[in-house]
């Protein structure tokens, strides 16, 4: 089948889980940035680029509040719409955007489609794919430790840790495929706790719909 522009069947970005209790985003405007001091981006061998806990955190603690960096959505014109948001980045954020990990399914497929592809998320009721600076950089795990929900309301991806994690661990989700999808769609292995038995991933996981 053809490629189109919302990603379609060749897209396959991770589908949204179930919502958090109504009180964990009772005022989600007001959560601070929590990179540098909940959550850092760190070096994963093997993986490029991780997220992990700078300290121990209890459980359902807001771990990243962010608003997308790119959203990749059919205008119904003929103007990729790709192209136009990424002409519309500033230096920072374009180079943000490049220095996502990717891996390329389609020989045609430009680096920016690639990169969005392979590092975005589910968004607006999965009309769209929504490309984030933080949060595109967090590593799939079968048995996740996190999970997530685009909230409408506000325009950003609320990520919320299921279970306490420790200092140094590091924040998993579940990109929603089987280990065989994995390697067709985003060119790994899995090689979780879930998929091993080995590890510390032994917790269940869960999926839903979207939060609105």
């Amino acid at each position: 089948m053809s490629e189109d522009f919302n990603g379609g069947i060749n897209a396959q970005p991770p589908r949204t889980p179930s919502p958090p209790p109504s009180t964990l985003l009772s005022q989600p405007r007001l959560y601070p940035d929590t990179v540098g001091t909940l959550i850092e981006i760190r070096a994963v061998e093997g993986k490029g680029l991780g997220v992990f806990a700078l300290v121990d955190i209890p459980p359902m603690t807001v771990l990243l509040c962010e608003s997308p960096l790119i959203i990749l959505q059919d205008t119904g014109t003929r103007i990729d719409p790709l192209d136009v948001s990424v002409a519309a980045l500033s230096p920072v954020d374009h180079a943000s955007l490049l220095s996502l990990s990717h891996y390329s399914r389609n020989p045609n497929e430009t680096l920016a489609r690639s990169i969005v592809y392979s590092n975005g998320y589910s968004i607006k009721d999965d009309l769209a794919t929504g490309l984030f600076e933080t949060a595109s950089r967090i590593n799939h795990s079968c048995v996740p430790n996190t999970s997530y929900v685009w909230k409408k309301s506000i325009g950003r991806i609320v990520f919320w840790n299921r279970f306490k994690l420790l200092e140094g661990e590091e924040v998993c989700v579940d990109y929603g495929h089987k280990p065989t999808w994995l390697k067709k769609f985003y060119g790994f292995d899995c090689a979780c706790g879930g998929c091993t038995d080995v590890g510390s991933d032994t917790r269940s996981s869960s999926s839903g719909s979207e939060d609105r």
